[in-house]
């Protein structure tokens, strides 16, 4: 019975190799781990985003999304392409023209990993798209992040943040991120608050940057340059004002003073500024000078106020249809 029984477990101790031998475990297959996904992949895999990966498909962006590292992509959903097309009156993205699409994409993508934690000490982040504007390829539009709200780009929430991969960071969106105009940053940022409340408070300049927005996009007007105080700029401004003067005369102070910080001439880079430059707006002149360690100042006339860049490290913002400069006083 003993024999019986050590025969027996023998048998199976050998029945178990054989049915191994052509199929063994290597520790290889017993600690293989997933290998990381690429954002490409992640597009080109997940049903979600069938029409933004057709419209990528063989284009330098989905070259981006499968070989750079670090990046940041804002993945517009199907629902995102299928009210942006009904919105605009078409049903497939291949009525879209050509390089308009090319840019819209580049538009979602930043080149650098940007996560909510990020904005955990700073409420706004003002970052540079692949997106570039039509009158100069070498300027990439910008966009404002922005999480005192929940997690939005240019005033559109995302719905689900920080999926990491390989190479970046994508967070899904289901709108259309469109290219940044002068009025997306004065609208979205805290910072602008006041003067976007002159401006609305301004007839003429809410009106003249309405036509504006809508002839540049129709390509019949300049692109325009706006010098953009802050909330403290603003307050300064105000309390200026003569408080005996009318509500009329207040108004019109307003008024020239909105129309002063528009100029509609052409997209002044700081690089373009230059010491005697005289740059025409809707309300005055404003010249331009330069000192010796070439920092640059304005001003309306030899006896209004000098005014200043904000900061000498972060000047000016571009966006599609114009650049802002940012200044530490109204010009008036």
């Amino acid at each position: 019975m003993k024999n019986f029984t050590l025969l027996l477990k023998l048998s199976l101790i050998a029945a178990f190799f054989v049915s191994c031998s052509g199929d063994e475990l290597t520790n290889a297959d017993l600690y293989q781990e997933e290998v990381p996904q690429k954002i490409a992949d992640y597009v080109g895999s997940d049903s979600n985003y069938t029409i933004f990966n057709d419209a990528i498909l063989g284009s330098e962006i989905q070259d981006w999304l499968a070989h750079q590292e670090n990046i940041t992509l804002f993945a517009p959903t199907n629902v995102a392409f299928e009210n942006y097309l009904s919105q605009n009156g078409m049903t497939s993205i291949n009525q879209i023209p050509q390089d308009e699409l090319a840019q819209l994409l580049k538009n979602h993508v930043i080149q650098s990993e940007i996560l909510i934690s990020d904005l955990n000490t700073v409420e706004e982040l003002f970052v540079e798209t692949m997106a570039q504007t039509s009158f100069e390829s070498s300027s990439h539009v910008m966009s404002i992040i922005s999480n005192h709200d929940g997690l939005k780009i240019n005033g559109v929430p995302v719905i689900t943040p920080d999926m990491l991969f390989v190479n970046g960071v994508v967070h899904s969106v289901d709108q259309i991120v469109e290219l940044s105009t002068a009025r997306t940053f004065i609208n979205e940022c805290l910072e602008f608050s006041s003067f976007k409340s002159l401006i609305e408070a301004s007839a003429d300049a809410s009106t003249a940057f309405t036509t504006l927005e809508s002839k540049f996009q129709s390509g019949l007007s300049q692109e325009l340059t706006v010098f953009v105080p802050d909330n403290a700029a603003v307050d300064t401004f105000l309390a200026g004002l003569n408080a005996g003067d009318t509500n009329n005369n207040i108004a019109q102070s307003i008024n020239f003073a909105i129309s002063t910080q528009l100029s509609f001439q052409e997209n002044y880079e700081v690089s373009e500024l230059s010491d005697g430059l005289v740059i025409s707006t809707l309300g005055s002149d404003v010249s331009t000078s330069m000192n010796s360690q070439s920092d640059i100042t304005f001003s309306t006339g030899p006896f209004s106020e000098v005014v200043k860049f904000r900061s000498q490290d972060f000047t000016s913002i571009q966006t599609s249809n114009g650049i802002l400069l940012l200044t530490d006083k109204v010009l008036f």
